[in-house]
């Protein structure tokens, strides 16, 4: 009757294999996580930026009158006369205003929850977040 042993050390050997792989399983789970990125890093900053220009230019793409305000506004000497003819439009259409700032409020969410100046120059040369739109600043003003 040697079969049964032999049944016994392969039961054995399989329930020993079978703790082993639970046993890795569970030390698996136990490995420490990295931490979540940080959701005010100039990466995080820039993602959102992305987003909300991505939005702004789908935007005006959409509609192409308010884009007109925008390639109008260009030919202006100075950044104050571009930033008056885009504010005078927004002014007398307060529905672009709303969109605009429906799009921006990720960006105004994220600058206000990481305590960063509106505007702030991480990119510089007026393509801080909102630069084009009404109400923001160029660097240096």
């Amino acid at each position: 009757m040697q079969l049964w042993p032999r049944r016994r050390v392969v039961g054995a050997a399989t329930a020993v294999a079978a703790a082993g792989f639970v046993g890795l399983a569970a030390a698996g789970t136990g490995v420490a996580q990295p931490p979540p990125p940080d959701p005010c890093s100039p990466a995080a900053v820039m993602r959102v930026h992305a987003g909300v220009m991505t939005q702004m230019a789908d935007y005006l793409d959409s509609r192409p009158d308010v884009q007109q305000v925008f390639i109008d506004a260009r030919s202006k000497a100075t950044s104050q006369e571009r930033h008056a003819a885009i504010q005078s439009f927004t002014d007398t259409h307060p529905d672009v205003a709303a969109a605009f700032q429906n799009i921006r409020r990720p960006m105004h969410d994220l600058m206000t929850r990481c305590n960063l100046p509106m505007g702030s120059g991480m990119m510089d040369r007026g393509m801080a977040p909102g630069q084009m739109a009404p109400g923001a600043t160029a660097p240096g003003q």
